[in-house]
């Protein structure tokens, strides 16, 4: 099959995205990416997989795959700061009492009679730039992240995005990281992008769910997990972007399970598969693979496989 399509719709790129994401952090998101993407790579029908991690703030798809050989890093300077120009400011304090700053970033030094810029609270406004009479401030970009590649010892291309501390522009790294993965497409010809997404509904989100082709969001039967994956579904619904749910924990004995699955009925969402709890998907973790690989035969991995050919099948149409 040389392209794919979702329920006879013709595709509209050479490679089929599919985003993981979920509302909460915790949920095994991360984990059934990985099995998903190891699966599609041992999968004679699939002709090429690519991995990205856009979860920039707090990347660790790259803990269950060992890399094969050197990890590329690219720097990114999408993030701008204030810079004090100390040859320029007569000393005035006009910046402090005047107040220039909303976010608290400039701060009096007594002993140099100066500004000092905190650079972790300045959010590159501009404001303190435009203020000051001496033009004692200018904006520059500065490092904001990386974005880092390398092809796994499973032969899978995994590309991830780091956000440095401080900067604020998580969303504009997860634009920079597809990018960079089409560009990295051109030259391992992939058919399937497989992307583990941030948590929340915010910018890393929406720049994550952007352009996708089909989301799968993950769920446990437990309150904070359904509040939040309520949202995920929001946003999906808002960019008419097909989903399905995957129910991790689905065994979870909990006084919330019947709520749960009242939800479930009512919304008559797709369900594409439940993972039951199992201790081997954290011990596969502990020993840096992806459960599928690490212990193919137990019950996580047996349902992880299950929802594996009902993605074929539903989405793909493989």
């Amino acid at each position: 099959m040389d392209k794919f399509s979702w329920r006879n719709v013709i595709k509209m790129s050479e490679v089929f995205k599919i985003g993981i994401v979920r509302g909460k952090g915790g949920v095994g998101k991360t984990s059934i990416t990985a099995s998903l993407g190891y699966l599609a790579k041992n999968d004679p029908d699939i002709k090429g997989v690519i991995l990205l991690d856009c979860d920039v703030d707090a990347p660790n798809l790259a803990l269950l795959f060992k890399p094969k050989g050197d990890i590329s890093v690219k720097d990114l300077y999408t993030c701008f700061k204030a810079q004090f120009l100390e040859e320029k400011c007569v000393h005035c304090k006009k910046c402090i009492d005047e107040k220039y700053c909303e976010f608290n970033a400039l701060n009096w030094n007594d002993e140099n009679q100066v500004p000092v810029i905190d650079n972790l609270s300045c959010e590159g406004c501009g404001a303190c730039a435009y203020l000051c009479p001496e033009k004692a401030f200018s904006i520059e970009t500065v490092k904001s992240g990386v974005i880092k590649s390398y092809t796994t010892i499973n032969d899978i291309p995994l590309i991830y995005g780091e956000t440095i501390l401080g900067a604020t522009t998580s969303g504009k790294t997860v634009s920079d990281c597809k990018n960079f993965a089409e560009k990295v497409n051109e030259t391992v010809s992939a058919q399937l992008a497989i992307i583990d997404g941030p948590p929340g509904i915010g910018c890393p989100v929406i720049a994550t769910i952007s352009g996708l082709d089909y989301i799968l969001a993950i769920v446990e039967p437990t309150p904070s997990a359904l509040h939040d994956v309520i949202r995920v579904i929001g946003v999906a619904n808002q960019f008419q972007i097909p989903f399905g749910i995957i129910v991790n924990k689905a065994d979870l004995e909990s006084e919330f399970q019947d709520k749960f699955k009242q939800y479930i009925l009512e919304t008559n969402y797709d369900i594409i598969g439940r993972i039951p709890f199992d201790f081997s998907v954290a011990q596969s973790i502990s020993n840096a693979q992806p459960v599928v690989e690490y212990a193919p035969n137990s019950k996580a991995s047996t349902a992880i496989k299950e929802i594996y050919e009902n993605i074929k099948n539903k989405i793909l149409n493989v």
